[in-house]
């Protein structure tokens, strides 16, 4: 049980690490757009080292997607906090622009396969039970966390020491996961079941429940090596084969609308330009304070969703709140599209905004980065997330980089319509195709999405043979 505790703790601190990369951007653009230092750069410049970051995290999940196959969990995280720990070390003597863009480069690479291990990773060292609480401590809490002191230290300090402070952070980081031990999951991916016996153990005790979801591991992983070695399937030719296969393509698309939520919802660049924004809506250069109670909400949000997630279904969590955060940022778009200059309503319009942030990570964002975790099948876990994440981080970036020309164009009313709107279909497709997956094992998800049905027990062994990817 003690390894659990540390593994989970340790992960918890490395998405700290990463919200702090995000949070901190905001606070060298403003710098950047002040011209502090005599750094001269112009706005096309400044809004490339913003769209660099979001952008380049594709290559962290194809890095991940290579690497996966080849070296343990354990060690792909030390080599990528290494990366995260070059970033802030390049940042921090950085002058000229190929400088600033190399660190957002190596920022951006080792966030987006640390935010994809993260995502994969807890739900392994997790039970069903608990799986999506923790999930949504360590991938939307503690990011958020990360994200607002990043915020804070951009606002108070001088970008450089908040550079220091990540480079330590980072650091901590890679040294964490060398005294992990390795997934019980990854382990049976790779026929070493009596080490995952063992491990799976160690995290989850020897009680009734835990020994009946670790013979489901099992089985299913050993009837997956066993098809693969009679039919002496490559990789690649399995890879290739899954694509003429119908759940892939449900799953697929049913990502691909979840990432269109994501997007729009708009948390990713509020994320990365808080400041920005802030001062862009209440028209003030002053923004600390405004800034700390967004994101203070922005926190408060996930931290309800604990309780929610604990006495709701995942279902209704996400249709009722995803609901809800529609009516709120239309309100929102109203009236900021009538705000008079008055300082009243840049509270109202600050406090429809927070009010907006608490909602989305009290039920969507928890929700779907859970599903997230739980819906790609294990053997093609990080090829599908490759593809699907790398769309989701080209979209987001695209957006973070078009941002200041809709507002120009449409204003931010405008805008958080538009967000609306695309919100609501991503809902209804989510809602037609997403099951019910609160308490049920990777195990039962992966073969529902595959045939339908939750019971992995009823299926023979021949019978979860003709499942596998050929």
């Amino acid at each position: 049980m003690f390894q659990k505790v540390f593994v989970l703790a340790s992960l918890n601190w490395i998405a700290f690490s990463t919200g702090i990369v995000y949070g901190q951007l905001g606070g060298l653009i403003t710098s950047l757009q002040k011209k502090e230092e005599g750094i001269d750069f112009s706005d096309a410049q400044i809004s490339l080292i913003a769209f660099t970051l979001p952008f380049v995290c594709f290559f962290g999940f194809v890095s991940l997607s290579i690497t996966t196959e080849k070296i343990g969990q354990r060690w792909l995280y030390i080599l990528f906090c290494l990366l995260m720990t070059g970033n802030w070390l390049i940042l921090y003597n950085a002058n000229e622009l190929y400088q600033f863009m190399i660190s957002r480069i190596i920022g951006g690479v080792s966030v987006g396969a640390l935010f994809a291990l993260n995502l994969f990773v807890t739900s392994e060292y997790t039970c069903p039970n608990t799986r999506a609480l923790f999930i949504n401590i360590i991938v939307v809490i503690a990011p958020a966390i990360g994200t607002a002191v990043g915020h804070a230290m951009g606002i108070l300090l001088h970008w450089r020491c908040a550079a220091l402070f990540g480079l330590a952070t980072a650091f901590l980081s890679a040294v964490l996961p060398y005294f992990w031990i390795d997934s019980p999951h990854w382990l049976a991916s790779r026929g070493r079941f009596e080490e995952c016996e063992k491990t799976f153990r160690m995290l989850h005790g020897t009680t009734q429940c835990s020994e009946r979801q670790l013979q489901l591991l099992i089985k299913l992983e050993r009837s997956k090596l066993e098809a693969i070695q009679e039919t002496k399937c490559e990789p690649l030719k399995r890879i290739v084969a899954v694509l003429k296969k119908k759940y892939f393509w449900d799953i697929f698309i049913l990502s691909l609308f979840v990432d269109l939520y994501l997007v729009a919802s708009e948390k990713i660049a509020f994320s990365l330009l808080a400041s920005v924004i802030i001062a862009d809506i209440t028209g003030s250069s002053n923004v600390l304070l405004f800034t700390f109670i967004v994101d203070g909400f922005l926190i408060l949000g996930p931290c309800l969703s604990c309780f929610f997630i604990r006495k709701c279904s995942m279902r209704t969590l996400l249709f009722t709140s995803g609901l809800a955060a529609n009516f709120v940022l239309l309100i929102f778009s109203l009236c900021y599209y009538f705000r008079n200059g008055d300082g009243l309503f840049n509270w109202i319009n600050i406090g429809l905004l927070a009010l907006y942030f608490i909602i989305i990570n009290t039920g969507p964002y928890p929700v779907l980065e859970t599903i997230y975790s739980e819906m790609f099948p294990l053997e093609i876990k990080m090829y599908m997330f490759t593809v699907s994440g790398s769309i989701l981080m080209f979209v987001t970036s695209f957006s973070v980089f078009i941002l200041p020309f809709i507002v120009k164009t449409v204003g931010y009313h405008g805008l958080f319509v538009m967000n609306s709107l695309l919100m609501s279909v991503s809902l209804v497709y989510i809602w037609w195709k997403l099951p019910e997956t609160k308490g049920k094992t990777l195990q039962e998800i992966e073969v529902y999405f595959k045939t339908k049905n939750f019971h992995v027990d009823d299926l023979s062994a021949e019978q979860l043979k003709s499942l596998i990817v050929m």
